[in-house]
């Protein structure tokens, strides 16, 4: 009797696997061979009952454009619930997009303000430099020096300018995607209200 119980609770954990061999065949086992189990199979009961059915890989490509769209679709939460944080309003954002242009603009006038005086120095020292060569005299090598540092910092502060102006725009861009974005997320939470 005892035999026969542990023989039928021995039956009963058992399972067999059902999947297709290398040739398209369906075969039904005890064991799962590696080579089968990427291209999916079924765990059965050997009453036939079905346990799980085990879709098969996804090929490499379709796993990285998964993996990919998994990762956007994370980035697009922490996006959502960063702007659901930080604003209430859509007014909350345009205020707080106004005051970073502002800033990035002040800093910008400050930057206009410096190649403006950069420029005039140049100015004033290239006049210097013409009045002495219409007198005949020549032009000393501090003073070309000086002309050609002036104009250095003058391509510097430009360069600046135009990463501040480029950088005005990407805020402005960003922050009128946080708008259009909040937006859409009062719509969906209005609704599901």
């Amino acid at each position: 009797m005892l035999v026969m119980l542990v023989s039928g609770t021995a039956q009963a954990d058992k399972v067999l696997y059902r999947y297709l061999d290398d040739e398209g065949r369906v075969v039904l086992n005890d064991t799962l061979p590696a080579s089968a189990a990427g291209r999916g199979y079924e765990i059965i009961r050997p009453d036939g009952r079905l346990l799980e059915s085990i879709d098969p890989a996804l090929p490499e490509e379709e796993m990285e454009a998964e993996r990919l769209r998994q990762e956007q679709e994370a980035a697009q939460r922490r996006w959502d619930e960063s702007l659901l944080l930080r604003y209430s309003s859509v007014a909350d954002i345009e205020d707080a997009k106004k005051r970073a242009l502002g800033d990035i603009q002040v800093r910008i006038s400050i930057l206009k303000g410096n190649l403006n005086y950069l420029k005039t120095q140049v100015e004033r020292e290239e006049s210097r430099a013409a009045e002495l060569e219409r007198r005949n005299q020549e032009v000393s090598q501090a003073q070309k020096d000086t002309i050609a540092t002036f104009k250095s910092q003058i391509a510097d502060v430009e360069d600046l300018i135009a990463i501040r102006e480029r950088e005005k725009n990407q805020t402005e861009t960003r922050f009128n995607r946080d708008i259009e974005r909040f937006s859409v997320l009062l719509k969906a939470i209005g609704r599901k209200r």
